[in-house]
This record gives C-alpha cells, structure tokens and sequence, in this order.
C-alpha cells in the first residue's frame, strides 16, 4: 500500500488502515504536536516552559518534538524557551538512578540541560534547584517512605500523582516558568479519566485529563501530547531511532492498576475505545457557580461551596450521624449539625473546608502523622 499522503511506499499502518511513508508519519506526528499548542493559544510567544521528563517513551519523544519545534527556522517554528527536570521516582522504578542518568544523557544530546530532583522533597515545604545534569544526594527518602506506608495502594497512587504535580510547580516557580509540559497520552488519559471518577473526583476532570490545568493560578500544566497514541510513539521511536529508559516498575495491585489492564485489553480488541474516552471528556464541564475562592490544601482543587440543595456527600454524612443515634435521643437539627461540621476522620474529614472530596476520602484512610509538617499544620489549622 501507498502513502496517503505523497504515494511512496507506505511502511507505517495506523488504525490497522492508514498507510503512511516515515517522512510523512514524523512530519504529522511533530505538526499535531505544534498544532494543539498553536490551536489552543496557550502560551504567549518566547515564553520560558519547563518540561517534565521520565525518561520513558512519551517523554523520550516528547523532548525529540520540543528540539525539532524549537529548531526550525520558519513561521512553524515553536517559539519558547524550554527547562527541562526529571523527577527521581524511586517508588514505582526499580532502576530510578539508571534512568536519571539516562535522562541526563538524553538531554545532552540535544544541548540541553536538565534538573534531577528526587520526589522526596515533596516533604519539605521549599525546594532547592541542584547543579544542572548531576543526580543529588537523596535526604529525604526515609520520611517520605513513611508517608506513603501509611496510605492503601489505591490511596497512594492517587496521592502520588498529587505530589508529582505540586513538586513540579515548585520548580517551575524556582525557574521563573509560567507553563509547564507533560508527557501524557492519549492511553494514560483515559486511564486516569476512570480512575478519578472512581475516587470521586469527578469534578476535577478538566483539570486532570484536558490540555490545560489552570489549578494553579500563576503557573499552568500543558499536555501537548494528549492527542497522541501508544501506537504513534512506537512508530515514531523506531524510525528515530530514540532510546528510551526501560523502566521496571513495581507492580501494585490497586483500583489504578486494574482500570489500566481493563482499558489496555478493551483497546486490543476495540481500537476506538481510548479515543472515545479521550473525547468523552473533553465534552465533560462542571458548573461553577457554587464554588469558592478557597482551594483543597493536597491538590489544590477549587472546593464547593455548601449548597441550599441536599447533596449525596451530604445525604451520606447525615445517614451515617442518624446510624450511630439512639432513637431515644434522636434530635435532628443537632445531628445535621454533625453531619455537616463534624471532622471525624473516619468520614469526609474536612471536606469542602480545607479538602475536597476525594482527597477528603484519602485523608481518612491515611496516618495523618506521617504527612508533611507544612500539609499537616494547613489541614488543621483553624479557620
């Protein structure tokens, strides 16, 4: 078969039909990349954009697009200023110090410099920048270890995530960056869209799974690559030659895990399946008006407001008060009071106050011991 595109023999085959030469494939693949920045308006020309690199395939080919953009020479050209970090994750990667230097290797490749940071700084309140392409020394490790002992798997995958995200905004703001890059795919999208969904944070999914996350209000996450598949990045690691870390990751058996195996397996046998949850939600908004300014202490989700309508987090908390009465005593107007104030932290502690929902739900699975000083002090603090 033919090229669709120019008629030259076509060696690629996507979506078990379209035909396409390697030129024309790479050609498409770095001009979706450009295209979704360009479309969406999202960054003001020469703008300094921090890149977040693991050192697996999404990103190994995440900083080959970033370097092809930034070097061309026409009105295509992708007109920022790119930092680049690595975070050290030795939690779910066996070989987590191999694939730092990996990364360091890739970097200098292209010229490029790069931070490594361990994600156990997390447990301090400020992080400081190491020297450029050099691993640091790993200080932290033991309390943050701790931490996440302390949470279910299922808890600790969802929190993890939570810590990726504000570690990298800390050093985006270290690094005078106002935009941040990501490696996310269309694959780990979807799979993310479920999993949140199933840990109550359904209104959160414009942030977690769309191009743009605004949570922040000074330094926004980009995902430019969300309209790229699994099947797009192995072609376009072959024909490039690129070298990717292999990363041996722990296996857990968690809510995460089991959603990821159930999506991968529906996509081998319906191809259509992750693009149609992709686009699902893109077409998912949440109506805002009963919002405030104030934000969840762990994620750093705009919390809801109380609403003059019953809610099922409220109908939860008030059947669980009424559950735990005597009939005898019953005295309504004193347990909805409970139900609504009450932080017991053995259901929704602090939720819509200092948490939202979902982190609400961890937060009463977790020793709160273990947290962070700094997390620990805002979530009790009085307000």
């Amino acid at each position: 078969m033919n090229c669709k595109k120019c008629e030259s023999p076509g060696t690629v085959v996507l979506r078990q039909k379209d035909h396409y030469c390697e030129n024309c494939f790479t050609t498409g693949i770095n001009h979706k990349f450009r295209a979704i920045i360009g479309k969406n308006r999202a960054i003001p020309p020469n703008e300094q954009v921090l890149v977040c690199l693991s050192g697996g395939t999404s990103s190994t080919v995440l900083l080959d697009m970033v370097f092809n953009g930034i070097s061309m020479s026409n009105h295509k050209k992708l007109r920022i200023t790119p930092c680049f970090v690595h975070l050290i994750d030795s939690v779910h990667d066996k070989n987590a110090d191999k694939t730092a230097n990996i990364v360091i290797n890739q970097c200098k490749q292209y010229d490029f410099q790069v931070y490594v940071i361990h994600l156990s700084e997390y447990v301090q309140a400020h992080t400081n920048l190491p020297e450029a392409n050099s691993v640091p020394a790993n200080k932290n490790e033991e309390e943050f270890q701790a931490m996440l002992r302390s949470m279910p798997v299922t808890v600790r995958n969802d929190y993890f995530m939570k810590i990726r995200s504000n570690l990298l905004v800390r050093v985006a703001e270290q690094l005078q960056c106002n935009y941040i890059f990501t490696a996310e795919t269309t694959a780990t999208l979807a799979i993310n869209l479920l999993s949140n969904l199933t840990m109550g944070r359904g209104a959160q999914v414009q942030d977690d799974v769309s191009f743009y996350d605004g949570r922040n209000d000074s330094i926004k996450i980009l995902r430019p690559m969300k309209d790229i598949s699994k099947e797009e990045l192995d072609y376009y690691i072959k024909i490039k030659n690129l070298h990717p870390a292999d990363q041996s990751t722990f296996q857990q058996n968690s809510l995460q895990s089991v959603i990821g195996s159930f999506v991968t397996e529906l996509q081998d046998s319906f191809p259509a399946t992750i693009s149609t949850i992709c686009k699902t939600a893109d077409k998912i908004g949440t109506y805002n008006n009963n919002q405030s300014n104030e934000k969840c202490v762990l994620c750093k989700s705009i919390l809801r407001t109380k609403s003059t309508k019953l809610t099922a987090l409220e109908a939860t908390n008030f059947s669980r008060v009424v559950s735990l009465q005597s009939p005898s005593n019953a005295d309504f107007k004193k347990m909805e009071h409970q139900a609504n104030y009450s932080n017991e932290k053995s259901m929704f502690p602090y939720v819509n106050d200092r948490l939202c929902y979902g982190c609400s739900r961890n937060y009463s699975e977790i020793d709160d011991s273990t947290l962070p000083r700094f997390i620990h002090d805002a979530i009790q603090s009085i307000t």
